[in-house]
């Protein structure tokens, strides 16, 4: 979580996949060596995302959460925001590295997490986030967890 303000707005032209927006970020951004905070708003010819149920405990492991109980969703010409994460290779054993999106659609009634998509002008706004805290719950449940 970070709160959000923008230290600079790029603004990429045409249309382009979700690949060729990453490599294009890459290019953009000053050093590939330090996290930021995303904000993406546009149009979107077409997205992937993805979803899951409301969990309960005991939770299971997202990979079996994911395989059994996610939805994916292909949404057409949507206007919306993206907000996520870019977070270096040497922060991989801490979160996922690389680009980490998740989608609300302008009118409310679409989201979720974003696995792949068309570009049309997007307007992107970043956070170089400089400090890193990581709290962990303070219960019984997290401190007896397997988490190997």
């Amino acid at each position: 979580m970070t709160f959000f303000r923008r230290e600079r707005s790029l603004r990429l032209t045409g249309q382009m996949n979700y690949q060729e927006l990453q490599q294009l970020l890459d290019e953009k951004l000053p050093s590939k060596n330090l996290p930021y905070a995303i904000r993406l708003q546009g149009t979107f010819p077409s997205l992937k995302v993805r979803s899951v149920p409301k969990q309960t405990p005991p939770y299971s492991p997202l990979n079996e959460v994911l395989s059994q109980q996610q939805v994916v969703f292909e949404l057409r010409e949507v206007r919306g925001t993206l907000v996520g994460f870019r977070l270096p290779q040497y922060l991989k054993g801490v979160n996922q590295a690389g680009y980490h999106f998740h989608l609300i659609t302008s009118d409310n009634k679409a989201g979720g997490h974003l696995m792949d998509g068309v570009f049309l002008n997007p307007v992107v706004d970043v956070k170089t986030l400089r400090d890193w805290q990581i709290t962990l719950p303070n219960n019984t449940a997290f401190e007896q967890a397997s988490l190997e």
